[in-house]
């Protein structure tokens, strides 16, 4: 009787461990990253709401008439309708702390120990973070671009609170002193669209800057597709035939003004500039924004609109950038613990990102930085610490 050996395989077949970008762990960590930013956003909306509504709480409540319902009903849609405009400027902000909230957690409850003994790597763990900066950005950008303007624009439309008021264009604007190429212009604005110009003084200037012309009307139209502007009802004087000696607008007889029952009159004044005049450019729907950063003249005008229009575009990236930020630092100072000084560092570095947003935004539009500059130096210069502190992770690694 023979009796046969059997060898142990060499080799036991296991099945294959693969790092799944968008698998469970990744969902899981962008559930939570959601939650925390809500929470923060949450918290900060209602602070600002708040401040917001105070002043204006009795104006806001009247305004569906009376009653404990009627009041309630106005306040709350009035909150709707200011949260878009409440919540872009500070929602990177609120995704920093809110991902810095679950990295926190993360490292508490040592998840992240065991997520890396895994095999997943600090890159690796950055799945969730990036798809959190697409959604927040779009969200983002569609708040402050599109829902935002909107929403003043019916608060406008039913002169809706103290800006609501403010900014109505269906009333007649105060006496406003314009700027153009060619002189100065003094007017009462019916905004429009199409504007009508009232109560009107137009002193004209030549190359030299002297006065050469003064119009004055009642009321002035725009003919369309012109810049000509149809003056009715007012007076004209000329310096023609005038020497300087005697230019002196008061009681000389070498001022007096001719009368005129119509007069057209060339205004280098945009007319869809004219429509938004006296309007913040946060509340300036996009089209019009893109309109006027091309077609505006006046340098102080095209800062403040090509510099509004270029943070728009970094707001897409910003609240990624802001993340990925808040998740770098978490993993190089907050890896194995949770140190006072550490968390209150990088809360300190979030702050200052924020603050330097909004900083960029303000040289941008008074001219000390090009828009571009000013849109997009805050987010990228965010990409590139998260980079350098990378490698600073990196090299920890090797050691």
């Amino acid at each position: 009787m023979s009796t046969g050996t059997h060898s142990a395989p060499d080799r036991i077949a296991l099945p294959a461990i693969r790092i799944a970008p968008l698998g469970r762990h990744t969902r899981y960590m962008l559930a939570a990253y959601l939650r925390h930013v809500f929470l923060v956003t949450s918290v900060l909306l209602a602070i600002a709401l708040t401040i917001d509504l105070w002043p204006q709480l009795q104006l806001i409540s009247d305004s569906h008439g009376y009653g404990a319902l009627g009041a309630a009903w106005s306040v709350l849609r009035y909150a709707a309708l200011r949260s878009p405009g409440l919540v872009a400027p500070f929602l990177s902000f609120a995704t920093f702390l809110g991902v810095l909230w679950t990295e926190v957690v993360f490292t508490q409850s040592g998840e992240r120990m065991l997520v890396w003994n895994s095999g997943r790597s600090p890159v690796q763990c950055l799945a969730p973070v990036i798809l959190l900066g697409v959604i927040l950005g779009a969200c983002e950008f569609a708040m402050d671009a599109y829902i935002g303007p909107t929403a003043m624009g019916v608060q406008m439309h039913e002169r809706l609170g103290l800006d609501g008021q403010r900014l109505d264009r269906t009333r007649r604007g105060s006496t406003s002193w314009i700027a153009l190429p060619d002189g100065l212009l003094k007017t009462e604005i019916e905004y429009g669209p199409p504007p009508v110009l009232h109560n009107l003084t137009f002193f004209k200037r030549d190359a030299w800057g002297k006065l050469t012309e003064v119009d004055m009307a009642t009321v002035a139209h725009l003919q369309p597709g012109t810049k000509l502007w149809l003056m009715r009802g007012g007076r004209s004087w000329t310096s023609k035939g005038i020497l300087p000696s005697t230019i002196v607008i008061g009681s000389s007889a070498g001022e007096t003004m001719i009368p005129f029952a119509t007069r057209m009159t060339s205004l280098d004044i945009d007319p869809l500039w004219l429509s938004v005049f006296g309007m913040e450019s946060q509340y300036l729907p996009l089209h019009v924004l893109r309109s006027l950063s091309q077609s505006d003249r006046d340098t102080e005008s095209k800062n403040l609109y090509r510099t509004r229009l270029q943070v728009l575009y970094g707001e897409i990236l910003l609240p990624g950038a802001m993340a990925l930020l808040a998740a770098s630092l978490s993993m190089l100072l907050l890896a194995y613990g949770t140190p006072a000084i550490a968390l209150v560092g990088i809360i300190f570095t979030g702050y200052l990102a924020h603050f330097g947003t909004k900083a960029c935004l303000l040289m941008g539009q008074i001219g000390y930085i090009a828009p571009a500059v000013a849109g997009w130096l805050v987010p990228l210069g965010l990409l590139s610490v998260t980079l350098a502190v990378f490698v600073v992770i990196a090299r920890r690694a090797k050691r």
